[in-house]
C-alpha cells in the first residue's frame, strides 16, 4: 500500500487522514482544500509532535482489483455506472475509523468523487456525530448576525442559490452540507461545489464569472448527457473562488433555517415548523444521505450508523432550539430556472430583500 498521506480537518474538530497515491491525495486537496499536517508515524519515520493531530478517520484508496478485509469489519462490493469499487470496512469501534477501498472503472475523477460521498465522507458523518456535531445537508449562506441554513435534498437548489449568492457577492459556508453543533453553531464543510451543464440557464451571473476551461468542460458534460440519454450525466467539481465572493471559514451563529420541498401544488408556500418536525424531517434526509454505505451493512455497523442517527438528532434538537425554522414548497411542476428564481426572492440571497422569516410556533408541553 502506497503510505503517502495527507489529513483534512472539519469544523475544527474531526480529523480525515487519507492514504494513497499522489492523484488521490491531489483530488481529496482540490475538494477539501490545503491539506493539515499529518499526525502521528509518516513516511519520513517521524512522529508528528501534536498530541491532538490524531486521525478520527482513516481511508486508504488505491486503484486495482485486490483488497483485503479488515480485522473485526465488513467488506462491501458494488458501483454505479462505469466505476466500480470494493470497500473493506475496519469495526465501528475502531479509533480510528478505518477503510480501504479498491477502485476500477472510470473516469478515475468521477470513480474518486463517487466513493467520496458514498463511503468517506459517509464515516466523516459518524465521526463527527461522535463528537456532537452532525454533517447536515444543507447550504449555509452568511448575513451580519449570523447564518442561514438551506435544508434539501439533492435537487432542491441548493449548489445554484448558492453559486447565485457568490456572484452577488455575498458570504457563503457551502453549498451542499454545513456542519452543526448543539450550541447552534454553523461552520462550512470544505467540498467543492457540484455544477451541472444547467448552471448556465439557472445562474447565468455566476457562469459569466467561471473560467473558460470550466464552462467548455460543463458544455462537454452536456453533449455526453445527451448523447448518452442521461446515462452518463456527472457533475463538475468547481471551487467557489472561481465565481468570487466570499467563503466563511469560521463558526458563525445559526440564526435561521429554512426546509425546502416540492409538492404537487400551484404556489410556493412558506410554513413555520417546530423543531421536532425540522429534527424528524433532517433525519430522513441524512438517511438517505448514507443510503450507500447502510444498505449493505448489518451488525455492528448497523447498530452504529443507527446510534449515529440517534446522536444527530439529540444534536438538532438542542441546536434549533428557538431558532425560526420555516418549511418552504415548490410547485412540482415548475422549472429548474422557475423554482430558483422564487426560492432566490424568497430568500432574498441576491436581492438582500428576504420574506421576514415567520415567527416559531410555540411548542406545548405535554
Amino acid at each position: 500500500m502506497n503510505d503517502h498521506a495527507s489529513d483534512h480537518v472539519f469544523a475544527g474538530s474531526v480529523r480525515l487522514r487519507v492514504r494513497g497515491s499522489a492523484r488521490v491525495l491531489r483530488h481529496f486537496a482540490a475538494e477539501y482544500g490545503q491539506a493539515a499536517p499529518p499526525a502521528g508515524p509518516t513516511h519520513t519515520g517521524r512522529d508528528d509532535p501534536t498530541p491532538d493531530g490524531a486521525p478520527d478517520v482513516e481511508v486508504a484508496i488505491r486503484f486495482g482489483t485486490r483488497l483485503e478485509p479488515l480485522p473485526g469489519g465488513t467488506l462491501l462490493v458494488g458501483g454505479h455506472k462505469t466505476a466500480r469499487w470494493r470497500v473493506a470496512l475496519g469495526s465501528p469501534d475502531d479509533v480510528p475509523l478505518r477503510a480501504s477501498i479498491v477502485l476500477a472503472g472510470g473516469p478515475p475523477s468521477v470513480t474518486l468523487s463517487l466513493v467520496q460521498g458514498y463511503f468517506v465522507e459517509a464515516l466523516v458523518a459518524v465521526a463527527l456525530a461522535r463528537a456532537g456535531r452532525v454533517a447536515l445537508p444543507s447550504a449555509g449562506f452568511a448575513a451580519e448576525d449570523g447564518a442561514t441554513v438551506l435544508l434539501g435534498r439533492s435537487g432542491a437548489g441548493k449548489t445554484t442559490l448558492t453559486a447565485r449568492a457568490l456572484a452577488a457577492g455575498r458570504t457563503v459556508l457551502s453549498d451542499d452540507q454545513v456542519v452543526l453543533d448543539s450550541a447552534g453553531c454553523v461552520w462550512r464543510y470544505p467540498r467543492r461545489l457540484r455544477f451541472y451543464p444547467d448552471i448556465q440557464e439557472t445562474a447565468p451571473e455566476a457562469w459569466a464569472l467561471l473560467r473558460p476551461g470550466t464552462r467548455a468542460a460543463l458544455v462537454r458534460r452536456g453533449r455526453v448527457r445527451r448523447l448518452t440519454h442521461g446515462y452518463i450525466a456527472p457533475s463538475l467539481a468547481v471551487p467557489a473562488s472561481e465565481i468570487g465572493g466570499t467563503v466563511e471559514h469560521g463558526a458563525l451563529p445559526l440564526r435561521r433555517l429554512v426546509v425546502v420541498d416540492r409538492a404537487a401544488q400551484e404556489d410556493l408556500t412558506a410554513t413555520p415548523r417546530d423543531p421536532a418536525w425540522v429534527v424528524e424531517q433532517a433525519g430522513l434526509v441524512l438517511a438517505d444521505q448514507r443510503d450507500r454505505l447502510s444498505r449493505d451493512v448489518g451488525g455492528a455497523w448497523a447498530a452504529a450508523l443507527d446510534a449515529a442517527l440517534a446522536a444527530e438528532q439529540r444534536t438538532l434538537t438542542a441546536a434549533l432550539a428557538g431558532v425560526p425554522a420555516t418549511e418552504v414548497v415548490v410547485p412540482r411542476a415548475w422549472g429548474a430556472r422557475r423554482s430558483v428564481d422564487a426560492l432566490d426572492t424568497h430568500l432574498g440571497l441576491t436581492s438582500g430583500r428576504a420574506a421576514p422569516p415567520a415567527e416559531a410556533p410555540p411548542v406545548h408541553a405535554r
